[in-house]
């Protein structure tokens, strides 16, 4: 988020978050888990401003890392 700046908040704790995208996106949650999917990664809407993140309670460090790096191209696409 500190790169892009999407999100206005983001709440939860540990792997289990809700991320709360700014004004400026308000409303397309679903646009984000569309492009997230599209970079293989699930990702949950919780509502019309948030993404949710829901990781199994098992998954590696490896593959949160993998994650990361493919929500990440994601998220470019969806804000540029």
């Amino acid at each position: 988020n500190a790169e892009l700046g999407l999100f206005a908040e983001v709440r939860g704790m540990g792997l289990l978050l809700g991320a709360v995208l700014n004004d400026h996106y308000a409303g397309r949650a679903g646009e984000v888990v569309a492009k997230a999917a599209e970079a293989g990664v699930i990702v949950l809407q919780a509502g019309p401003n948030v993404v949710r993140f829901a990781p199994s309670l098992v998954i590696g460090e490896d593959e949160v890392s993998e994650a990361l790096g493919r929500l990440g191209s994601a998220l470019q696409a969806f804000a540029g």
